[in-house]
């Protein structure tokens, strides 16, 4: 068996399909796609040469002793990669389906699996937890106590809770199960500092920790190449040498990639918001498309980057350039 570790919407499902059916060359009937676009209506009629999992996890379902004296490949991801692949997680990963646009509503419930329980806890913790520790501890008296959660706040004196509500604008979020709903302007902050930051990013933070034991060959595939159809050719090829198969694209090959790249509603994400950032930096006056939370968050990092500035997180983004330039 020859495994394939990815993480969750890397499209590890499809590279699986395409590897035992050309290069395998494995009986399969019909298409692998589902009403969602991801590759999980595999229907294999013989047994699979390739496999796939998120082995990096190392847990019930994927234990990372398969891989040990096996051959695996790992899908890699770069910076670049982080918008169009965080969007396509979204939607695919375990079929949840989650709309990057309508994330402010039932966050907690929505991120309360085991794909997303991590990056649910990261929110929490990062603007939640920590940052009404660092409200609380920038307007507090000496002679106040510590707080280490919002339990710790709601269990001080009134007085105090009032004091930091009514004079010092400290706000109170939650997110838990009863308080499922998280701020728009909290998401796009959470997510912009992933796209400012990359290397804190935690899809970059989970691909680092994709290590592996020595006793195990492993061939890296680069995410990037799943939509040009010309660079996902010449990375199968290469695949198919380090492994002993041989590869040449056929109609078949052909079409069926032009129906998996129809599908993938995101993959120019970032080709789109760069051209948006490009019209900024260039100072035209235009009002801007309608943008998902995780283009805004994109534009919102790089924006400031480009600036050296911190723009301003209100609830709703910018309508247009303009609101952005008075601020750079």
């Amino acid at each position: 068996m020859i495994y394939i570790d990815f993480i969750g919407g890397a499209h590890g499902n499809y590279l699986e399909f395409i590897c035992n059916k050309f290069l395998a060359k494995i009986k399969i009937k019909g298409s692998p796609f589902n009403d969602l676009g991801a590759s999980h209506s595999k229907k294999y009629l013989e047994s699979k040469v390739f496999e796939n999992g998120h082995y990096h996890l190392d847990c019930n379902w994927y234990p990372k002793e398969k891989l040990l004296d096996s051959q695996a490949i790992n899908i890699s991801i770069q910076h670049q990669d982080l918008l169009p692949l965080q969007s396509i997680s979204l939607l695919r990963a375990g079929d949840y389906n989650i709309d990057p646009d309508q994330l402010e509503v039932d966050t907690y419930n929505k991120w309360d699996n085991k794909h997303y329980q991590w990056v649910r806890d990261n929110l929490i913790n990062g603007f939640f937890t920590n940052q009404l520790q660092s409200s609380y501890n920038a307007v507090k008296d000496s002679s106040w106590p510590l707080i280490n959660s919002i339990r710790d706040f709601k269990n001080l004196p009134n007085w105090i809770q009032e004091e930091c509500t009514n004079v010092h604008n400290l706000t109170l979020h939650e997110l838990n199960a009863d308080n499922p709903d998280c701020p728009r302007n909290i998401l796009r902050e959470f997510f912009k500092l992933g796209f400012k930051y990359p290397e804190q990013n935690g899809f970059i933070t989970v691909y680092k920790n994709m290590t592996y034991d020595v006793s195990t060959n492993v061939s890296v595939f680069p995410y990037g190449c799943f939509y040009n159809t010309e660079q996902f050719i010449i990375e199968l090829k290469k695949l198919a040498h380090d492994l002993g198969y041989t590869f040449e694209p056929d109609a078949e090959f052909l079409d069926l990639h032009e129906q998996f790249l129809t599908l993938q509603i995101y993959k120019d994400s970032k080709i789109y918001c760069d051209k948006i950032i490009d019209r900024i930096k260039n100072r035209e006056q235009f009002n801007f498309p309608k943008l998902d939370l995780l283009q805004e968050s994109y534009l919102t990092a790089q924006l400031e980057l480009c600036y050296n500035i911190e723009l301003t997180n209100n609830l709703k983004w910018f309508k247009n350039s303009q609101e952005v330039l008075n601020e750079c």
